[in-house]
């Protein structure tokens, strides 16, 4: 008996010990070397979703964020809108997520305030972004929970430097003879959505285990940079490459699904084109060409534009497209658009966002005017 509680003893000491070595070691990492935490969670299905109810605080841009009880990057919105009450559900990734920017600088915020002041009537306007969807993962929102609080109009901000490739992941969709399937994957069992519940947790309270998970997972990190790069060179290759081509096919199967479901709840839609970086500059896209293993006459400045507008024609979508003012903007050599060392807009890329996407609305009168 001595021996099994000098057993256990060694065991319960030698426990606490590491539970302070980890502790200890998390107050260094916040001292000395604070770290972004993480800040999503997935549902059921594998839906990636903010942590619902959380605020954060992210050394990298030097502000905190925060969502909402259904993780929204958002205030609350009840399901059902007030009378008279115009309301939009804006959907995107990292671009609508917009950590990188105050709350009250990001493209969601402005469009609210500037749409309610031009249409001289309430204007509501639910974020819905979250980083790393692609149009896929909007659909399943949008059928999911986002048609639940019943907008008048589904606004999607495209981001064309990934959505293609998100997309061609086919988590929750794919193309069969011309026609979109939905995988309708099932839901994870009990043990194991706890297990991934258990994960965010810790992922979105503990700097060490972001540190951790970089260098974890670090060389699979880079391989999906370098994938990406390449992905945007074939993005801009003229024909599209049969990859790209069946990613062009799959967008727009998705934005059919999007545009049907929209009006079967009454709703309209329209769609929001992100330009690329590369396209800012006759200068930056030389250089990419310059970059690619690809013949510079394969290669079309405005071939993602040129895809998803024809697209959008055919099936009766309203685009805005931002490219024109971005160009000229940096033509003008006024300040930045964007974080030069993180791709994201700066506060000027959501104030010049919301300038072109409010007054294309209204222009368009997606967003009627109170008479």
């Amino acid at each position: 008996m001595t021996r099994m509680r000098s057993w256990l003893l060694n065991i319960l000491l030698g426990l606490g010990s590491l539970v302070l070595a980890i502790a200890a070691a998390e107050v260094v990492v916040r001292l000395f070397a604070p770290q972004p935490v993480g800040l999503s969670h997935q549902d059921r299905y594998g839906l990636a979703l903010h942590y619902p109810g959380i605020t954060r605080y992210l050394p990298q841009y030097g502000h905190e964020v925060s969502f909402n009880s259904v993780g929204m990057r958002d205030r609350e919105h009840a399901l059902e809108k007030h009378a008279g009450t115009f309301r939009i559900l804006l959907l995107g990734d990292s671009f609508m997520e917009a950590v990188q920017v105050p709350a009250d600088s990001m493209l969601a915020t402005l469009m609210e305030r500037d749409l309610t002041r031009a249409a001289g009537r309430p204007v509501e306007v639910i974020n819905g972004g979250v980083s790393g969807w692609g149009t896929g993962d909007e659909l399943r929102y949008l059928t999911k929970y986002g048609l639940a609080y019943h907008p008048d109009l589904v606004v999607v901000a495209m981001t064309l430097h990934n959505d293609i490739s998100d997309n061609l992941r086919r988590d929750w969709y794919t193309v069969r003879d011309g026609v979109l399937v939905d995988r309708d994957p099932p839901p994870m069992s009990w043990f194991q959505f706890k297990v991934l519940e258990w994960k965010a947790f810790v992922a979105t309270r503990f700097q060490l285990y972001q540190i951790w998970r970089r260098v974890r997972h670090g060389r699979e990190i880079q391989q999906v940079g370098a994938a990406l790069n390449s992905h945007v060179i074939r993005l801009f290759t003229v024909p599209s490459p049969p990859d790209i081509a069946l990613g062009w096919q799959l967008t727009d199967r998705l934005l059919a699904a999007i545009r049907d479901a929209s009006k079967a709840a009454g709703s309209e839609m329209a769609v929001v084109l992100l330009p690329l970086r590369y396209q800012l500059a006759d200068t930056t896209f030389a250089s990419l060409v310059k970059r690619a293993a690809t013949p510079p006459e394969r290669m079309a400045m405005y071939q993602p534009q040129t895809m998803i507008r024809a697209m959008a024609d055919s099936l009766r979508i309203p685009v805005i497209d931002l490219l024109p003012a971005f160009r000229q903007w940096t033509a003008a050599d006024k300040a930045p658009l964007y974080l030069s060392w993180d791709g994201h807009w700066n506060d000027a890329g959501h104030r010049l966002a919301a300038d072109v996407v409010v007054h294309d609305l209204i222009d368009a009168n997606l967003v009627p005017k109170l008479h």
